[in-house]
């Protein structure tokens, strides 16, 4: 008698056990959910007829995925949607299933966002005026830095005034993972001309010249240990900009401009 119920019990908790896991794959890999006011849902991938809108929240059951494509510098899957018995296709990115900012992500980002904020602009002024063309990169709570030295020393200038030129786009567009160009600050660089970004384990160091010492700049503490990408833009040998970015709330960021010199 012992051993039936025993043997019953294991069963229903075999029993439980599949449920959720079955649970689980079904909320994992057949639903989602919208994230964004008035995300398009279309009729076929990118450029389809628009049939619907949705918003925060409203869950879809997940039929079927296209190939990954890039848009607007993210790379994500087109996924086909039933809501409430209509169908179309929206882009992952707007979803709670999207692609997460990796490495493997940051060169697509990078190109959309060399092509959209920096090249032809004036990106400090683009800052400094809180331009769409560069909050859209911009976590609220982390903002973006600048480092300058109005004199021998890297300091920590929050304000973007000044004469900044307007940058000539590098063409072609020429990216170079994994490498910082040698030279190119204070002598000419013997390295072609491009973009070069590299991954780094700390945002540099600027000068407290009160206290006589250097500080790191502050980085909200759930965001201190995301990663972080070096870029450098190298134009006719010199490095014309060096930028920071970073992953917050699974989005490549704009944390930094490092405008100083030679001289320091």
């Amino acid at each position: 008698m012992l051993n039936k119920v025993l043997i019953r019990s294991i069963q229903q908790l075999v029993a439980i056990i599949m449920l959720v896991l079955c649970s689980n794959v079904l909320l994992g890999q057949d639903v989602l959910v919208i994230e964004g006011k008035d995300i398009w849902v279309r009729e076929t991938p990118k450029t389809g007829r628009v049939v619907m809108k949705l918003n925060t929240g409203d869950t879809c059951s997940v039929l079927k995925k296209s190939d990954m494509q890039i848009i607007r510098g993210q790379e994500d899957f087109w996924y086909y949607i039933d809501f409430k018995g209509e169908k179309g296709w929206v882009f992952g990115s707007q979803t709670s299933i999207k692609q997460k900012a990796s490495l493997h992500n940051f060169e697509p980002f990078l190109k959309y966002f060399m092509n959209t904020t920096f090249f032809g602009e004036y990106i400090n002024n683009l800052i400094r005026d809180k331009s769409p063309k560069v909050t859209r990169f911009v976590k609220k709570d982390i903002g973006v830095h600048r480092l300058f030295n109005p004199g021998s020393a890297c300091v920590l200038c929050d304000n973007f005034e000044g004469y900044i030129p307007i940058f000539p786009k590098v063409d072609p567009l020429t990216l170079y993972e994994n490498r910082s160009p040698e030279g190119g600050f204070c002598e000419e660089s013997k390295d072609a001309d491009g973009v070069y970004y590299i991954k780094v384990d700390k945002l540099p160091t600027y000068a407290d010249v009160v206290n006589g010492t250097s500080k790191q700049i502050y980085i909200p503490a759930n965001y201190r240990n995301n990663m972080k990408i070096k870029v450098d833009v190298l134009k006719e040998k010199h490095i014309i900009k060096t930028m920071y970015f970073m992953i917050a709330d699974n989005k490549w960021r704009l944390v930094l401009i490092d405008d100083c010199d030679c001289s320091a």
